[in-house]
């Protein structure tokens, strides 16, 4: 298969592309974007990314797992879900208070902007927690906040528009976010992982 790292960096398109191209993507997809709307059943949506991070990571392809193993699944999306929680939710809690304070102090212009960065750098920041995870599956590694802190800093500038397309992809479809959701994820965690996969190898990932 030809290498998407031809140059130094995989083209975002490419990666979208080949996702979207696997093999029964939109069954798999409707399947993972129904579990999403249902609290609780929405930990096997997570599972299910979870392996398909944990997929990514270790073949340096894109491959879309199967619906399989439900127990696995719930279990890996447990996982999932403390960082999400740790890296995307809790951030974004702790600066809507910081920004309410601000605001109630007149600053909202600046609270606004504050918020809206956040919103931003969460995702990539979520994506970097996700892969330092798998990199030893020690949740140990988690509390690492330095380490996962440089390893958003450094892949900022390619992170950006997976970044603003899952925001975009969000905001677009709120009637249906569990769909939103969960194909907003897997094209996130598709390529931050080939490209943490690259600098973790050192070599190109292929799709």
């Amino acid at each position: 298969m030809e290498s998407i790292f031809m140059k130094e960096t995989p083209f975002f398109e490419e990666v979208f592309m080949r996702l979207i191209r696997q093999p029964s993507f939109w069954v798999k997809v409707l399947i993972g974007g129904l579990l999403s709307f249902v609290p609780i059943v929405n930990i096997f949506a997570f599972g299910y990314l979870y392996r398909f991070s944990s997929s990514t990571r270790r073949t340096g392809k894109i491959n879309l797992p199967e619906w399989s193993d439900w127990k696995a699944l719930f279990f890996d999306g447990l996982r999932f879900a403390v960082v999400w929680l740790a890296y995307w939710l809790l951030p974004i809690f702790l600066i809507s208070l910081l920004t309410g304070f601000l605001g109630s102090m007149g600053l909202g212009a600046i609270s606004y902007l504050i918020l809206s960065i956040t919103f931003l750098i969460s995702p990539i920041l979520f994506s970097s927690a996700l892969y330092r995870l798998q990199m030893r599956s020690d949740f140990k590694d988690l509390l690492d906040l330095a380490l996962i802190i440089r390893m958003t800093y450094v892949e900022m500038p390619r992170f950006v528009i997976p970044a603003f397309v899952f925001l975009g992809v969000f905001a677009l479809a709120v009637p249906f976010y569990g769909f939103a959701v969960f194909f907003g994820f897997l094209m996130l965690i598709a390529y931050t992982g080939l490209c943490y996969r690259s600098l973790e190898n050192g070599r190109p990932s292929s799709l």
